[in-house]
């Protein structure tokens, strides 16, 4: 046997058999995203649950980032904190060789010495590529990993790194209300939030992250949660914000710490409904954590951080409230429950996530209603002149809307088909895929245009533009609405184009043939058949046909 062979049997017998005497009795340690050296507390408690700055053996996977910058970052921090830089390992198991290093026993060997382990931030499906074999079973990595959580260490991560502990873990392609419009995706690259595998340590359910902001610009990731929880057994959702910890003690007790706050959704009494019109929630129930605050996860209580005070009726700070017009903007669903609920008087606060088409302005949304249940509570406590807050008993719920807050069916084309397109035709008019003309007529039997095709194209694929493929078009001056759509879906290779882009010219079916493949390349579809008839132009209603096809839009 080659001594490479012989090391990694030893070290799998070594883990398989502390796997089955040794219960589960870490800490898990997990970060919102935009972890900031200054938040000591975060950074103390992970030091001192690997054993203090002395003792702490501590392992940082840098696997979900495309370099070792932040894990460079992280080690330095920690450092600073006392740490000796000898008992700090950054994991040679990285993106780009995790195939030959997560099996790899020299590769491993720090884990199974260590603490702790640190997973940073970036996409949590490569640290799941990472961690599993490809018939799913656990690498040596994750078995390394297992048995540090099991014989009393930390395991702890941000972001990414954050998410990867559940067993299951969102990943997104897209922006949040994608996952609203076209449902829970069934692959991690589709359009809206899919759930891959993650490590298992947390059971509880599914850790969420940078609920109140992403990237310093927007977020709304409240609403992505609760689409893929309502209707799953996947236990709660724990959402974190930004720069804010939960730490989960192996007594089931969760504490929070950091400046934001845990988010905690219970979809196990809410309903779902997807189909033509979009997502529709309802009885969603939320809870939020401040600093200090306390969650009981066998007996799901929540425990207000010592000083904070019931805020009785008549009490609240606030009378009233306004609509929020952009739920996805940065804390805007901590603004809907602490301020307009928490902290007033109002029973109910109402906002909006909504999506424009620019070729002319149509817009459609969604309406989120945040009520007081009957069991509504909430806490506060002022100190260095900011206020913390608990509150508990939020309903949500979440209804598509037209551009005037009403029901879409009462703002439909006029002309929608009686024929097997109808429900296509409505699903691709709502999310603005397609829209209708000046007088609210869809047109389903003339011919598309190469301007419209490209404008349904871009909005459903959502692409990004190949910069060093761009065409300058002689036709499509900047400030045209079809500008970057055109540049998008030419430099993609979706749509030809000579110098003139010819936005008024109908499509021809070899055109079309050609620029449906891309839904053949995603999974969406299985086939295009080739067309006979290649001069021959294409029905409005055949392209909506195949988008609600390709989406599932109308199940």
């Amino acid at each position: 046997m080659s001594k490479v062979r012989k090391g990694r049997v030893l070290i799998a017998l070594a883990i398989a058999s502390s796997a089955t005497s040794v219960l589960a009795d870490g800490h898990l340690l997990a970060v919102g995203g935009m972890l900031r050296a200054s938040n000591l507390p975060v950074y103390h408690k992970f030091v001192d649950l690997a054993g203090g700055a002395g003792s702490a053996r501590i392992v940082i996977f840098p696997t979900a980032s495309g370099s070792l910058g932040s894990s460079k970052r992280f080690q330095a921090e920690l450092v600073a904190l006392g740490v000796p830089a000898s008992h700090i390992t950054i994991a040679t198991i990285d993106n780009k060789n995790y195939l030959q290093t997560m099996n790899d026993p020299d590769a491993v060997k720090p884990i199974t010495e260590a603490s702790a382990v640190w997973f940073v931030g970036g996409d949590q499906a490569r640290i799941a590529k990472a961690l599993f074999n490809a018939d799913g079973s656990d690498s040596l990595a994750m078995q390394a990993v297992r048995k540090v959580y099991e014989q009393g260490g930390v395991i702890g991560g941000t972001s990414a790194g954050a998410s990867i502990l559940g067993a299951q873990m969102p990943t997104a392609y897209g922006v949040v209300m994608d996952t609203l419009d076209f449902g829970v995706a069934k692959s991690a690259g589709q359009r809206g939030a899919a759930l891959l595998k993650g490590a298992g340590l947390f059971k509880a359910g599914i850790i969420d992250q940078h609920l109140d902001q992403l990237e310093e610009t927007s977020t709304g990731r409240t609403a992505r949660m609760a689409s893929y929880m309502v209707g799953d057994q996947h236990g709660k959702g724990f959402g974190l914000d930004t720069n804010t910890a939960m730490w989960v003690k192996p007594d089931g007790q969760i504490e929070v710490i950091g400046e934001g706050y845990l988010t905690i959704m219970d979809a196990s009494h809410a309903t779902k409904q997807f189909g033509v019109y979009g997502t529709e929630l309802h009885n969603v129930q939320l809870a939020m954590l401040g600093n200090g605050d306390h969650y009981n996860l066998s007996t799901n209580a929540v425990l207000p951080a010592e000083g904070k005070a019931v805020i009785k009726p008549g009490d609240e700070y606030l009378v009233g409230n306004q609509l929020i017009t952009d739920l996805s903007a940065v804390a805007a669903m901590r603004r809907a429950v602490l301020y307009g609920l928490a902290d007033n008087t109002a029973n109910r606060q109402t906002g909006l996530m909504t999506r424009y088409n620019p070729a002319n302005g149509y817009h459609y949304g969604y309406r989120f209603d945040f009520t007081k249940s009957p069991g509504f509570v909430a806490h506060s406590k002022t100190y260095d002149s900011l206020t913390s807050y608990t509150a508990q008993g939020v309903r949500l719920d979440v209804t598509p809307v037209d551009a005037w807050l009403q029901p879409p069916q009462k703002s439909l084309p006029t002309d929608i088909p009686a024929n097997q397109a109808a429900d296509a035709v409505r699903a691709v008019f709502f999310r603005g895929l397609m829209t209708s003309n000046q007088d609210n007529a869809f047109e389903p039997a003339r011919a598309i245009t190469r301007g419209e095709l490209a404008n349904t194209l871009q909005m459903t694929l959502a692409g990004e533009l190949k910069v060093d493929k761009r065409t300058v078009f002689t036709d499509l001056p900047a400030d045209s609405p079809l500008f970057d759509q055109a540049g998008i879906v030419v430099s993609n290779g979706w749509m030809k184009s000579a110098s003139a882009f010819e936005a008024n010219t109908p499509v021809t079916r070899g055109e079309w043939v050609e620029a449906a493949r891309v839904l053949v390349a995603q999974g969406r579809v299985k086939t295009v058949m080739p067309d006979t008839h290649e001069g021959a132009t294409v029905r409005r209603d055949e392209v909506a046909e195949l988008i609600a096809r390709a989406y599932a839009l109308t199940e």
